[in-house]
């Protein structure tokens, strides 16, 4: 199984403080490349309580998300912990969504597609890359309030 460290990170800091319940609304489950971590997510989702959230979940996954569950943080700045941890998820999302965009692009031009296949694909790529760059300035704005 493929481990993300990112996405690790942002379900132990989810599971073990309910209290960002209404920050993580922002976060898709297709943020979670691992398809372990992408259930827990949906599952947490759709649970308010720890319980709950295992009943819901293949006997497979659970001791993936007893891991999670008790992993060791540091407890200060949560909340600030979260959100530089959600913008990095998206961040990675999109990169790999603009790799995997390119990459039908070329292969596309490649083989002769049509200019309406071509132009869409120029969209999604200038769009993506539109959204990661908002990214990159949420990220720098968070940077410079740190300091300031």
């Amino acid at each position: 199984l493929l481990s993300s460290p990112v996405e690790e990170y942002c379900l132990v800091l989810l599971l073990q403080h309910p209290e960002l319940k209404a920050s993580a609304q922002e976060l898709s489950p297709e943020y979670f490349e691992n398809s372990e971590n992408r259930e827990i997510f949906n599952a947490w989702q759709r649970s308010d309580k720890i319980e709950l959230l295992k009943a819901g979940l293949e006997p497979t996954i659970h001791e993936h998300l007893d891991s999670l569950l008790t992993r060791e943080l540091i407890r200060n700045k949560i909340e600030q912990k979260y959100t530089e941890c959600a913008l990095r998820l998206r961040e990675e999302f999109l990169r790999s969504r603009i790799k995997k965009i390119e990459a039908v692009l070329a292969h596309e031009a490649e083989s002769g597609g049509t200019a309406a296949e071509l132009t869409k694909l120029r969209e999604l790529n200038i769009e993506a890359n539109s959204q990661l760059r908002e990214v990159f300035a949420q990220q720098s704005r968070r940077r410079f309030e740190q300091r300031g």
